[in-house]
């Protein structure tokens, strides 16, 4: 890899310190209301759909971007599998795991 890019990738790293740290500092020796907890704890739930619905519901190819309601779209069969094992509490990596294999086998077998 390019220097530049090292360098790039440094600065993001100080400044992503920098901007967090002092925070972080300011609230370890506190306790934190249980609100501000419970808010803390669902960050990465609020998250997670957030990055992985586009790449469901979003189609793209030579043409552009479209809406992909279609059963014939494999990452649709990925998340159906996904919210079908999480309701039935199924190991998180495991779930993952087979939503992720029903995607490659359906793109494999298109």
């Amino acid at each position: 890899m390019r220097s530049e890019v090292w360098l790039v990738i440094a600065g993001m790293a100080i400044v992503t310190y920098f901007t967090r740290a002092p925070l972080l500092f300011v609230l370890a020796r506190r306790p934190l209301p249980p609100r501000l907890r419970l808010w803390l704890r669902l960050i990465p739930l609020a998250v997670l759909p957030a990055i992985a619905l586009p790449m469901v519901l979003v189609e793209r190819d030579a043409a552009g971007a479209r809406l992909a309601l279609s059963l014939a779209h494999p990452p649709l069969w990925g998340a159906v599998v996904v919210f079908a094992l999480a309701a039935l509490r199924v190991n998180l990596l495991l779930t993952v795991a087979l939503g992720v294999a029903v995607v490659a086998l359906l793109r494999a077998l298109a």
